[in-house]
């Protein structure tokens, strides 16, 4: 059966790694490759965004609030697996850094040189060059930068090296909130031993979740359109969160997720709408992601191809636009299929064997303390 009948709760699923997260974020992946094009594509055809019709946002912050959501739902999972802070660390940083590091060299010492207007001693000699790399792997600093000099000055969407950067800083930040709220709860209860350990979580959870709703609101009521979607976001990785730490609580059902989604168009002009749509997202997301049986699996013997998707579209959209003239379906073909051809390289020999180094830089990083300790004495 594609889908399982019987509803069952989220607890039933979530230990097990035989569901369609992989295959839910490489489409979310593309789905953003093909929003970017409209602007990047020499601008040929007038996109008529879909999601904007029906949920008042667009293409991008819908795909990009799934991502937010399923962050937040595997990172909280990943914080209650790891032995401790360093554990928990120590996998994010190898998650996200060394794709985005093999980004950063492609883009500064080899596509920057190719594209760049100005002579090679003077692109290398600016300060700006440098400070692309500093700027952008450092995803604890929100000032992203995402220009080169003189790159891609003449495209349509000028000046702009990789668009999709911004994004990770927030998500980082997302990490470090995950820590603070898991060791605070943490906390709370080794103060009071006799409370539910659960209800302390969700005290946090809520808390955060009603600090992000009420920033939504603000930003709402401003008009602030980029700053609500960053706080929407948050709210998408929290509620994510707080599904994980209930998820004994919660049912998967394809009709709630169905009566979620058209409870989208009776909201949307309501302060709570922002918030809403994160939950709907999320719990969409999740039924998606577990439900659908069969076939659909077979995916995950293939790989997590999406976050060297979603971090070398751009360049590879911007290069296309900068050395052709192939409209915008065709850079979706093309940037598609460049950029899956490279996703596919990195994950087999980047981000998948980084990730099996874990145990290894645990075991060093052990020693060295333990080491530093022994002196210390």
């Amino acid at each position: 059966m594609f889908f399982m009948g019987k509803s069952q709760n989220i607890s039933c699923f979530s230990e097990g790694t035989n569901n369609n997260f992989n295959l839910i974020r490489l489409l979310c992946a593309w789905g953003v490759l093909i929003y970017h094009c409209a602007p990047l594509a020499e601008k040929t055809v007038v996109f008529d965004d879909p999601f904007w019709a029906f949920f008042g946002a667009s293409m991008g912050e819908i795909l990009v609030t799934v991502f937010f959501s399923v962050s937040g739902f595997l990172i909280y999972r990943s914080i209650c697996r790891s032995s401790g802070v360093l554990s928990y660390i120590v996998a994010r940083t190898l998650r996200l850094l060394p794709a985005l590091i093999v980004v950063m060299i492609i883009s500064v010492f080899i596509l920057g040189p190719l594209i760049s207007t100005l002579s090679l001693e003077s692109y290398f000699s600016n300060p700006n060059t440098w400070s692309y790399l500093s700027y952008n792997l450092n995803l604890l600093d929100m000032r992203t930068q995402y220009a080169l000099p003189g790159s891609f000055e003449s495209n349509p969407y000028p000046s702009t090296v990789n668009g999709s950067l911004w994004t990770l800083p927030i998500e980082t930040r997302m990490y470090v909130v995950t820590i603070v709220i898991f060791y605070a709860s943490t906390l709370c209860f080794s103060i009071q031993p006799s409370s539910n350990h659960s209800i302390i979580r969700f005290i946090f959870l809520s808390a955060f979740v009603l600090l992000g709703f009420l920033v939504t609101e603000h930003y709402q009521v401003i008009g602030d359109r980029h700053k609500l979607s960053i706080a929407v976001f948050a709210c998408a990785f929290l509620i994510g969160s707080v599904c994980y730490s209930f998820k004994e609580n919660i049912p998967l059902k394809f009709s709630w997720g169905v009566i979620l989604l058209f409870g989208t168009q009776w909201l949307n002009e309501s302060t709570i709408y922002p918030l809403y749509l994160a939950f709907c997202i999320t719990y969409i997301t999740l039924v998606l992601a577990y439900l659908p049986r069969g076939r659909v699996l077979a995916f995950n013997k293939v790989g997590d191809y999406s976050y060297g998707m979603y971090i070398f579209a751009f360049p590879v959209q911007q290069s296309l636009s900068h050395w052709t003239d192939i409209g915008f379906w065709g850079m979706v073909f093309w940037a598609t299929v460049i950029t899956l051809f490279l996703s596919i390289i990195s994950w087999h020999i980047i981000e998948k064997p980084a990730l099996s180094k874990k145990s290894v830089i645990m075991q060093k990083l052990s020693f060295t303390f333990i080491k530093e300790k022994w002196i210390l004495k």
